[in-house]
């Protein structure tokens, strides 16, 4: 972190075991630009938002508390997502994703608890670059196959990832793809199911003891931040047409595969 601009006048300066009230405003500011910049590409593509938001955060914030952090401003994107298109929402596919996905948020809070966060994260990145390069060769490009196989294994795989990283959305947004939905289905369909699976993992984090009083002060900030950035998007989700839609999810996928990969690296 830079230098304080109090200079002398910093209580850091003055004494480094006192925070300084200017220092723990910047990352209060970094939550609420990063999830703005979340709210509006997870409201303009269904998924991203976290992939966008933690990444920076995780610089200026302990990563578990970021964690935390992300999952209580997840529930308040997808629920607005969810409302503005929930009447695309295909209710009969959510059954399967459902049924992976309580399993998988158990597991992936003893994930987060005990196995280190980088190890999961590369395997994700690996598996979701290759993904993206598979669809890319167009191993499947007709749209309607959806499966209690296919949707069970992405919401288990949203579920463990959604605990233990708060990254939920690529597996499921995979599946979107893989089944050929329209835009306006994928939002619809992935916000109800967001909102639901995020609920879970925030009642046993909550259990877990993972919300802080630092953790609720960062969500104060990032709430209303997170609601503008969505809610600014919705006009361009209107209006998406399908096949630059998925060229569109298909990066976002690739980025968040590349971040994966990168964060474990380091």
């Amino acid at each position: 972190m830079s230098p304080c601009p109090a200079g002398s006048l910093c209580t850091r300066y003055i004494d480094p075991t006192v925070d300084c009230e200017y220092c723990m405003d910047i990352p209060a500011l970094v939550v609420v630009l990063a999830w703005f910049a979340g709210g509006f590409v997870s409201g303009a593509s269904g998924i991203g938002g976290a992939m966008i938001a933690l990444p920076v955060a995780a610089l200026f914030i302990p990563i578990q508390d970021v964690i935390a952090l992300s999952c209580i401003l997840n529930i308040v994107m997808d629920g607005m997502i969810a409302a503005l298109h929930f009447r695309h929402c295909k209710v009969r596919a959510l059954y399967p994703m459902f049924a992976g996905a309580i399993p998988g948020s158990i597991i992936g809070l003893f994930i987060l608890q005990m196995v280190p966060g980088s190890m999961l994260q590369g395997l994700t990145g690996l598996l979701l670059l290759a993904f993206v390069l598979w669809q890319r060769k167009g191993s499947f490009s007709q749209p309607g196959r959806e499966s209690w196989l296919a949707g069970g294994m992405a919401g288990f795989a949203s579920g463990v990832l959604g605990s233990a990283i708060s990254f939920d959305g690529p597996p499921v947004g995979a599946y979107g793809l893989y089944a050929g939905w329209a835009p306006r289905t994928f939002l619809g369909t992935l916000g109800v199911f967001f909102v639901i699976r995020a609920s879970l993992t925030c009642v046993l984090q909550a259990g877990a003891g993972l919300y802080t009083p630092e953790v609720l002060r960062y969500a104060a900030y990032g709430l209303p931040a997170t609601m503008l950035g969505t809610l600014c998007a919705f006009p361009f989700a209107k209006r998406i047409d399908p096949a630059p839609f998925r060229k569109v999810l298909q990066g976002i996928i690739a980025i968040a595969a590349l971040v994966c990969i990168w964060r474990a690296w380091l």
